[in-house]
Order: structure tokens, then C-alpha cells, then sequence
């Protein structure tokens, strides 16, 4: 199989569609604006190809291009890139009668839809992908380098981690970069989320450090829009902060600690709203094989 990717701004539907179609080859077209995504996804891809295109929306000369790629067995995906290249896309695979693909990530799913041409009409087949990246996976698609984990540095942290662990595919945690720190980075099958953990005691200038610490993170520079945000504290922040989390789509959980005999964990009803948030923000968990160990 060919397949023909139209790079956008993110990369993970690429990733996946690669992941789940197993091509032969696989060229990444791009512009200007998404050189950057499609250079990181062609080093995580061995088998991919760089494709160019100066003009993401002269239509015709798009189609041109696609036009002069042959294969027996060619696919394109339309997942990103611009709607004029959606557009060539499409006419190309109409006058070739190549199939296309599209993946849609609304509704914490990921679906792939394939259209082909059998006798003259559309035909439409849907499938539910199971989880095909880790992780790291996810790093490296966005330009981060994989740093190893480092244990909790509290009980809070201790027992946040213990939880997300037994709830959660994969939970890598206290991830240090140069521009940013990581507290949870969290996946169910193929959504991630990052989580950051504060006490609740920060002085006043600090109070929004969390809120700013996860939109830095989750910016298209780093990890991208598309990456859940969920910001546990120990106490209730005001209104004003409230209103702004909300605006940056940032799901609050209100967590205490209680003491056992095993150690400190996180109250029945802290376990409940942190379960429920992760629901909203990743979706209901797939049966999946843990990755990591979990710290005692």
C-alpha cells in the first residue's frame, strides 16, 4: 500500500492511521506551516517520505502533484491539511478510484472511516482502532524526547500515582524538560491527558501557575490542542480561576489524602471525582496490558 498523508498541525492522526494501515510507503505532504509536524513524524516513521507543496490551497496544481503519484494499491488520507487539499485529495482518488481514509477523534474514540468506489457509488466502512500508540509514541510525534519517569516526591504525588496507575493504560510521571515539568502524563487507549498535582498552598501570585503550566504544556508547540488537561488541587479555587479553567477546556478535581495501613491514599470520594474526570477527558478505559510498574 501507498498511502498519502495531508499533514496538519497535528500529528496523531497520522500516526494512527499509519499504525493501523501498515503501508508499504507512506508520503507526508506538507507546507510551510507543517514542516515541523511532518519532519517529526518522518523520524518516527522509517518507511515515510517527505512531499512539499508550496501552495497549500491552489487547488489545481495540488491535484497535479497527487495525480503523478501511481500505485497499484494507492490510499489517501484526508484527515488534515488544508480543505483545498482535501479537495485535490479527493478528485484524485475519484478519477483514480483509490480509496481514502479519514480518522475522527471526537467522542474520546478513535474511528477510522474508509470510503471506496464499487460500481460507480461511495462506499463507506468504519472501525473503532484499538490502542497503537504508547506514551512515548505520543512524545516523540510531537518533537519531545522520551525523559525517564521519577518517583513521587510526596504522598500526595504517591498516592495520585497509585491511583492513575489501576485506572489508566499507561501513566508516566514527574517528566523534567528544560521550558516545562510534567506531573501525569496519562493515556487510555489512544488519548492522553496531562495532569498536574498542586497542594492548594501556593501564595497568590502563583495561583494560576497550574492553569498556565497546562496550557503551556498542552500548546501546539509542545503537545498539542488535542491533549487532555486536568488540574488536581487540595482545596477549592476561587471563581475567577474556575471560570478560567473552564475557558481552557481544564477539568478540576478536588482531591484529599486519608491515612492506612499501607500508606497514604486518596479518600473514597477523591477517588470517585478523579475517576469521573478521567472518564470525561479520556473516555471509558479499554482493556489494555499495563506498561509500567507500579511504585509501593
Amino acid at each position: 500500500m501507498l498511502l498519502l498523508s495531508l499533514v496538519g498541525e497535528q500529528p496523531i492522526p497520522i500516526l494512527l492511521t499509519h499504525r493501523a494501515l501498515k503501508p508499504q510507503r507512506h508520503l507526508l505532504v506538507f507546507t510551510d506551516k507543517t514542516k515541523r509536524v511532518a519532519d517529526q513524524l518522518h523520524n518516527l516513521l522509517p518507511n515515510s517520505e517527505l512531499r512539499p507543496i508550496p501552495d497549500a490551497y491552489n487547488l489545481a496544481e495540488i491535484a497535479r502533484r497527487f495525480r503523478q503519484e501511481t500505485a497499484d494499491n494507492l490510499v489517501f488520507n484526508l484527515t488534515g491539511g488544508t480543505k483545498p487539499m482535501a479537495w485535490a485529495g479527493y478528485e484524485v482518488a475519484l478519477q483514480k478510484q483509490a480509496d481514502f481514509v479519514y480518522l475522527q477523534s471526537e467522542g474520546k474514540k478513535s474511528v477510522l472511516y474508509r470510503f471506496s468506489f464499487q460500481d460507480g457509488r461511495l462506499v463507506q466502512k468504519a472501525e473503532q482502532l484499538p490502542r497503537l500508540i504508547t506514551l512515548e509514541d505520543y512524545l516523540q510525534a510531537h518533537g519531545l524526547e522520551t525523559v525517564p519517569s521519577k518517583p513521587p516526591s510526596n504522598p500526595q504525588e504517591a498516592a495520585i500515582y497509585r491511583f492513575l496507575h489501576k485506572h489508566c493504560d499507561q501513566c508516566l510521571h514527574n517528566l523534567q524538560y528544560p521550558a516545562f515539568e510534567i506531573d501525569f502524563f496519562v493515556q487510555r487507549g489512544n488519548q492522553a491527558a496531562v495532569i498536574e498535582a498542586k497542594s492548594g498552598l501556593s501564595k497568590v501570585p502563583r495561583k494560576r501557575q497550574a492553569i498556565d503550566q497546562l496550557t503551556t504544556i498542552t500548546g501546539r508547540e509542545y503537545l498539542g490542542t488535542y491533549t487532555g488537561r486536568i488540574w488536581i488541587n487540595a482545596k477549592e479555587p476561587g471563581s475567577q480561576l474556575k471560570e478560567l479553567a473552564d475557558a481552557y477546556q481544564i477539568k478540576i478535581v478536588i482531591v484529599q489524602l486519608e491515612q492506612h495501613a499501607e500508606g497514604w491514599r486518596l479518600t473514597q470520594e477523591s477517588q470517585g471525582a478523579l475517576a469521573q474526570a478521567l472518564d470525561t477527558v479520556l473516555g471509558e478505559r479499554e482493556p489494555s496490558i499495563r506498561l509500567i510498574p507500579e511504585y509501593r
